[in-house]
């Protein structure tokens, strides 16, 4: 495709399109989910070696509200164990029309089925409901083990959202200590065996809604690591923001106007570049 004509279907980028990001101070900002130590740790070593913040977090801001963390709790964690007290963030209204808010899926390995439903059936307040056959996109009423037979187990349990994260960190505590996880969006048995040699469970969650993050986070309570998934109108990626800016002996607004500057020569540098179509980085 030419220039002109790749012009002529993307448009000239415009700063007003561009993901809005700011330096803010971490006091600013709260978690709504645990955050997975062990990245935490190697964020720590990488930020120590090599200096840079590829990715700013993404935070939602509403009014009356901290602005929360949607994605990100490692690299603030990180941050915060290395004394920074400022931090590069993609800002956005929590409420914008293009974000979503879902859960990810936990492909489960090692434990076996019996060892991950007893230990469910054991939580105070949750009950068993062997459900057979359903389909994955049905929402539990707290979560929903699907294994390779094809039987489906649903876990009940409160109603309240405060219990219901309690019952939640109960549940995947087990195979966050004692197992290995990985958090993936596809629920297809076959791929899920081929791809995870141990593989023994598929674990899906209720979701959230954006109001019970507000109320989770008014109260300093998270929900555990892995479980939210966001998905945004756009996303801000290899910015590679030098940590000594962030140390600087600078105010958060003198950061925040030289962030702006850099915004601007990026944009006149045509140093930017928006990609439409699904991208798939092979280097996290």
């Amino acid at each position: 495709m030419s220039g002109r004509k790749y012009l002529e279907k993307n448009g000239e980028l415009k700063v007003g399109e561009l993901p809005e990001l700011h330096i803010v101070s971490l006091n600013d900002v709260v978690l709504h989910e645990d955050p997975d130590m062990e990245r935490v740790a190697r964020l720590v070593d990488r930020f120590s070696a090599d200096g840079i913040l590829k990715n700013p977090p993404i935070v939602g801001r509403s009014k009356g509200h901290r602005r929360i963390v949607l994605d990100g709790a490692n690299r603030i964690t990180a941050l915060r164990k290395l004394g920074y007290t400022d931090v590069l963030v993609q800002e956005l209204d929590l409420f914008d029309p293009g974000l979503s808010l879902g859960t990810w899926h936990h492909a489960i390995e090692r434990l076996t089925a019996a060892e991950l439903l007893d230990h469910a059936g054991s939580i105070s307040g949750v009950t068993l409901e062997e459900e057979g056959e359903v389909d994955i996109d049905s929402v539990p009423k707290l979560a929903r083990f699907h294994l390779p037979s094809g039987q489906a187990v649903s876990l009940v349990g409160a109603d309240g959202l405060d219990e219901r994260v309690i019952q939640l960190h109960s549940l995947t505590k087990v195979y966050h200590r004692f197992a290995f996880f990985d958090r993936v969006s596809y629920a297809n048995m076959d791929d899920l065996v081929r791809n995870y040699r141990n593989f023994t469970a598929l674990l899906t969650f209720r979701p959230f809604s954006l109001e019970d993050l507000q109320e989770l986070t008014h109260w300093d309570r998270r929900v555990p690591s892995g479980v939210t998934r966001i998905l945004l109108p756009k996303r801000a990626l290899r910015f590679n923001l030098q940590l000594e800016m962030l140390r600087a002996g600078l105010s958060v607004e003198e950061k925040e106007t030289w962030l702006q500057q850099t915004i601007l020569e990026k944009v006149g540098d045509k140093s930017i570049r928006f990609y439409r179509e699904p991208t798939f980085f092979f280097d996290e």
